[in-house]
């Protein structure tokens, strides 16, 4: 076990490190910077000015430097400040992930609700009627991206019919109502997204424990369909499943990046974006750093 612990620590390291280096020089060879973003279209400004400004930045150094310099500061805990609000980059994260982990536990908590009730009718039947329509729905939930689910929820639910809110955040603290209300649409859109996911792999496992020699056993007892499904073939088909459900929650923090700018939760998806148009290194590589150390 604990040689098992130990290379599971080093390999997870090395994916850590090897993420983060990449984040950090992918957003640089972008085109601009934060000092161009910031200037805009300002046109007075001397090519003097202009290095002066990087310099104060600290962008006119070489990319390695930068880097480690980055990498030692974030080691003791310093994340840096935002080149453009000032704020501790570190504050601002705290500040919004709140956002993002709410929204990324109802998305999964959905979704498995969703797999547990679709996975068990698919398999009822194999190859009947329901089982065509889930793997069906499984089909298009695949090969659909989330941000059209968000925005045909959006003109059903919010426009057209106008039962639920298309954007804002209310603090569940301060109104849990209202923070209900508001986090349906977004939830929804994500856990339509990653159901599909689990279904599959729910019902393949169920499946295969189906047909496994004490749920035969169990068959020639007597017992009721549904005894067996939820007594011995549901239960033991959660085991495997749960190795898809970590990368589900893995997926799903990157995922809801986009739902968070969607649906305006201010969660650190909406932070990085945000953060990218303007070209603000430090919290893109601090918002970076925080989704792929909890997807690890």
């Amino acid at each position: 076990m604990r040689q098992y612990l130990i290379r599971r620590a080093i390999s997870s390291s090395i994916v850590f490190v090897t993420s983060v280096v990449m984040v950090f020089l992918s957003i640089r060879i972008l085109p601009g910077d934060p000092v161009l973003a910031r200037l805009g279209a300002a046109t007075e400004v001397t090519p003097e000015a202009l290095k002066a400004l990087r310099e104060e930045a600290g962008l006119d150094r070489p990319l390695l430097a930068q880097l480690f310099s980055w990498i030692s500061n974030a080691l003791r805990g310093d994340l840096g400040v935002s080149y453009f609000s000032q704020f501790s980059v570190s504050d601002l994260v705290a500040q919004h992930i709140p956002v993002t982990l709410e929204l990324t536990f109802f998305i999964v908590l959905l979704a498995c609700i969703f797999s547990i009730i679709l996975a068990p009718l698919s398999i009822l039947k194999p190859g009947g009627g329901i089982d065509r329509i889930i793997g069906y729905f499984t089909s298009i939930g695949l090969s659909i991206p989330g941000f059209i689910v968000g925005i045909v929820l959006t003109l059903i639910f919010a426009l057209r019919l106008q039962w639920l809110p298309s954007i804002g955040y209310v603090p569940f603290s301060e109104s849990p109502g209202e923070n209900l209300q508001l986090m349906i649409l977004p939830s929804v859109t994500g856990a339509l997204t990653a159901t599909p996911y689990l279904v599959k792999y729910l019902r393949a496992s169920m499946l295969e424990i189906k047909q496994s020699s004490y749920i035969r056993t169990a068959e020639g007892k007597g017992l009721s369909n549904s005894h067996i499904m939820f007594r011995h073939i549901l239960p033991n088909s959660l085991v495997p499943t749960l190795t898809m459900l970590g990368l589900i929650v893995g997926y799903t923090l990157s995922g809801v990046i986009v739902i968070e700018y969607m649906f305006g939760l201010p969660g650190i998806g909406s932070l990085a974006i945000e953060s990218a148009f303007k070209r603000d290194y430090a919290i893109i590589q601090a918002v970076a750093l925080t989704i792929i150390g909890l997807f690890i």
